[in-house]
């Protein structure tokens, strides 16, 4: 299996997140690539595609997701495994925390994606999000601004996840 980690990122956060699960997948997965430069031609050459993408401003999606999102709704994504992650900040904007993975789902999803790495939404404090459905975030969660102290496990438990629904032998990766 072969899955590329695709991020957009402002302030360097969501890179970070996205390197620390490259380091989580090791050679299961490709070093991470901005979104700028993954072309939707690229999509056909991934088993599955982990994307990730920060809410800015008032429930937005960064801004270089929101010149290639569509982009990404192509025949190539369909039956492709997609994993969402996403960062946000539950305090201070805690009525659209996570609303970027909801954005970016409710785009790629139509296209015929299958959404794996749902994440629980237990050990957040928010109000709403468009991130959430059925009780759960469409993807891993993490607030370098209110939880730092919480994004490395949540990444290692969720890279787990991914392993396991993706059907990926532990020892292989």
């Amino acid at each position: 299996m072969k899955i590329a980690i695709v991020y957009g990122s402002t302030t360097g956060m969501t890179q970070a997140v996205a390197e620390q699960i490259k380091d989580e997948l090791g050679d299961a997965a490709d070093a991470p690539y901005d979104v700028i430069s993954f072309k939707p031609e690229d999509i056909a050459k991934y088993d599955a595609l982990l994307f990730g993408i920060p809410t800015w401003h008032i429930g937005e999606m960064q801004e270089d997701w929101e010149d290639a999102a569509s982009s990404f709704a192509v025949p190539e994504i369909k039956g492709k495994k997609v994993a969402l992650f996403g960062l946000g900040d539950q305090g201070g904007y805690p009525d659209t925390f996570g609303d970027a993975l909801g954005l970016l789902w409710n785009i790629i999803e139509p296209a015929g994606a299958e959404l794996v790495g749902r994440w629980p939404t237990a050990s957040y404090t928010f109000d709403v999000s468009v991130g959430v459905v059925d009780g759960k975030f469409l993807g891993l969660m993490c607030d370098e601004d209110q939880q730092p102290e919480l994004t490395e496990e949540r990444v290692t438990q969720w890279c787990a996840q991914i392993k396991q629904e993706l059907g990926l032998d532990a020892a292989a990766v």
